[in-house]
Formats: C-alpha cells, sequence, structure tokens
C-alpha cells in the first residue's frame, strides 16, 4: 500500500463519499486535515490521478480502488517527502508547454508566457490550445498526444 493510496482513502473515508469535486478534495488535504498547503494538496491530487488511484469524470474525482479496503492507522499523516517523489510527469500542461518552447528555442519563459497569454486573449481559447498554437508559432511539432493531453485536462475541469 502506498503514501499516495492510503493518503487518498482516508480523505475519502473522513468525507463518507464516492466522489469529490475538485475543490472538496484539495480543501480537505489542506484545510481540513492541515496535511498539506492548497498547492501540495493539488499536487496530490494530480499524483493521485497520473498514478491510477483517481479518476476524473465531470468536474468529480473517484479512486479506482476500493478505498474502504484501505487500512489506514488513526494516526495516520503522510509526510511531504511523499510529494517529492511524485514524478515530474504531472506537471500541468501549460507549464511543460512552455518549458518545452523555452528549452528547445532558448526564448525566456517570460515572452513565451507573455505570447500565449496574448493568443488566448485574442482568440479566446483556453490557455491549452493557446500554448500549442504558439508552439506551432516558434516551429515546434504539436504531436497528437499533445493535442489529447490538452484536450483531457480541459474536459476534466469543473464548469460549475
Amino acid at each position: 500500500m502506498s503514501d499516495l493510496e492510503t493518503s487518498i482513502a482516508m480523505l475519502f473515508r473522513r468525507k463518507g463519499k464516492e466522489s469529490l469535486t475538485e475543490r472538496e478534495f484539495v480543501f480537505s488535504a489542506s484545510m481540513e486535515t492541515r496535511w498539506f498547503s492548497p498547492k501540495e494538496a493539488q499536487t496530490l491530487l494530480d499524483a493521485g490521478i497520473s498514478g491510477g488511484y483517481l479518476q476524473r469524470k465531470n468536474g468529480d474525482v473517484f479512486p479506482t480502488f476500493d478505498f474502504s479496503k484501505v487500512e489506514v492507522p488513526l494516526d495516520y499523516k503522510p509526510t511531504k517527502e511523499m510529494l517529492d517523489q511524485v514524478p515530474k510527469a504531472n506537471q500541468d500542461f501549460f507549464s511543460e508547454m512552455v518549458d518545452r518552447i523555452v528549452k528547445t528555442k532558448s526564448v525566456s519563459k517570460r515572452e513565451v508566457v507573455s505570447r500565449v497569454n496574448k493568443k488566448q486573449e485574442l482568440l479566446g481559447i483556453d490557455v491549452e490550445p493557446a500554448a500549442l498554437l504558439v508552439a506551432s508559432d516558434y516551429g515546434l511539432s504539436v504531436e497528437s498526444a499533445f493535442i489529447a493531453r490538452a484536450t483531457t485536462e480541459i474536459l476534466g475541469r469543473d464548469f460549475h
């Protein structure tokens, strides 16, 4: 049983629900339990999704395992070191695209972010497709895997 799986099980048990909104999950892992800062709690959420322990659907997250069968000690508290072991693959799409452009084209991060923001504002689109368009403007190949990932991030948001 991983620390990540135990943490997720504890949060869902504590709430007594089969699903939580992303906000509920982050709030519970930060403010209610005082385990993490809100940013660290978001990292926990991202790690749960990328690690296959959580699944997104319509803005909610669901455990992919039977959390009621996970043994959680009464005094359980995850370590912050657990978050350091989360792979960089959990980096959000926008940041990953910006980093990719900066590395391959030797331009400043500020310039890339500025261009993405301008493209987003001009076209009235989400940040992910704007980042893909800017990458294309810089001559980078925009592979279908990137398009699929951007689509997944956009569709996984809570629009309420």
